[in-house]
């Protein structure tokens, strides 16, 4: 059958040729051509959008007049010696005397003596408490 057609046409069938109405190589590479510079214009938009949008990575410069200084990071350099230092304050807080608030006559006692003043007058009730108001 692919005889007959072939001597239709008046071809021969032992060479098969490429048939240029089908598809025309211009018209492929144009296409192909378009197609790299549509994703190349795409990538340029992305990026200039990326830049657009990116905040400036610079801190604000301070105004004229202003006293800011630019606090670095506080590190802590010798752990053992601050902790020690806490420690230290805490005692002295906990085995002195001191005032809390002077207007409202309130202070701080050492936990010995504070114990010593329950155990003498004995943990108040709550009735109580309420009563003296």
């Amino acid at each position: 059958m692919t005889a007959l057609l072939h001597k239709k046409s008046g071809r021969q069938a032992s060479s098969p040729q490429f048939e240029p109405r089908d598809v025309s190589s211009r018209l492929v590479l144009l296409a192909t051509l378009g197609l790299f510079l549509g994703l190349g214009l795409s990538v340029l938009i992305a990026f200039g959008l990326l830049w657009w949008v990116t905040p400036d990575p610079r801190p604000p410069q301070p105004g004229f007049g202003s006293r800011q200084v630019a606090a670095g990071p506080r590190l802590e350099v010798s752990p053992s010696a601050d902790r020690d230092l806490l420690q230290r304050r805490a005692e002295q807080r906990l085995q002195g005397y001191g005032s809390v608030d002077r207007e409202a006559r309130t202070a701080h006692i050492p936990i010995d003596r504070a114990m010593a003043i329950m155990a003498a007058r004995g943990w108040p009730d709550p009735d109580e408490r309420e009563e003296g108001r």
